[in-house]
């Protein structure tokens, strides 16, 4: 019995052993799995989220039905969503392949590895935000269309985009002084810095000039 105990262990030994990897060898392989091979139009989630959401206020502000504006005002939401879902994968980067990239980097020290990692985390955090911020200001913006500019608007229904309005510009004020630590880092490590903002493009690792409001919050 006692044999046959040491046989069962020593063969799980050997198929924990089986299964642990090298952690680099992991990271290429799951930077090759993750990362897109084709990429086809890197704005189709924004270009889709802005035609559901003309769609959504062509119908609401043309039609007269209380019922229809209900279901019209579902596709203007579900336009704003797919507009800041667009924004969010535009910004992020691709984590396994980025990191892959600052390991294979020649003469790699402590210092370089920590700039690159603490600038790759602000990137992250900057997506989330901007994709908060210009979702809430959108939903912000098009319920107070809907309650003040649409006509016969019912009360009940004017009431809770007033308020649907109300809370999403407290999340997009809120989300607009919200700057991370990690971000500020991020934008202090490009260009020394350009003054960029929820316009400008990120291209090739740094920043296009956006319109004459974007600046560094």
């Amino acid at each position: 019995m006692k044999i046959l105990f040491l046989l069962v262990l020593f063969v799980s030994s050997l198929a924990f052993a089986e299964d642990i990897q090298d952690p680099y060898e992991f990271l290429k392989k799951r930077s090759a799995i993750t990362k897109p091979q084709t990429t086809f139009n890197e704005y189709e989630d924004i270009i889709s989220g802005g035609v559901a959401f003309v769609v959504g206020n062509l119908g609401y502000f043309t039609t007269t039905s209380s019922t229809l504006k209900i279901a019209y005002s579902g596709v203007q939401t579900v336009g704003v969503i797919g507009i800041g879902h667009g924004i969010y994968d535009y910004y992020y980067p691709h984590f396994e392949s980025r990191l892959l990239g600052m390991l294979q980097k020649k003469q790699l020290t402590k210092k370089k590895l920590a700039n690159d990692y603490v600038s790759l985390l602000g990137e992250m955090e900057r997506a989330k935000r901007l994709s908060i911020l210009w979702t809430s200001g959108l939903l912000t913006g098009q319920y107070a269309l809907n309650a003040f500019v649409s006509k016969k608007v019912p009360q009940d229904l004017k009431d809770i985009y007033l308020f649907l309005g109300g809370v999403n510009a407290i999340v997009a004020i809120y989300s607009y002084f919200n700057v991370s630590e990690y971000e500020q880092y991020h934008l202090r490590d490009l260009e020394q810095k350009t003054h960029v903002g929820a316009i400008a493009l990120p291209i090739n690792g740094t920043f296009a000039p956006g319109l004459l409001i974007t600046r560094t919050w």
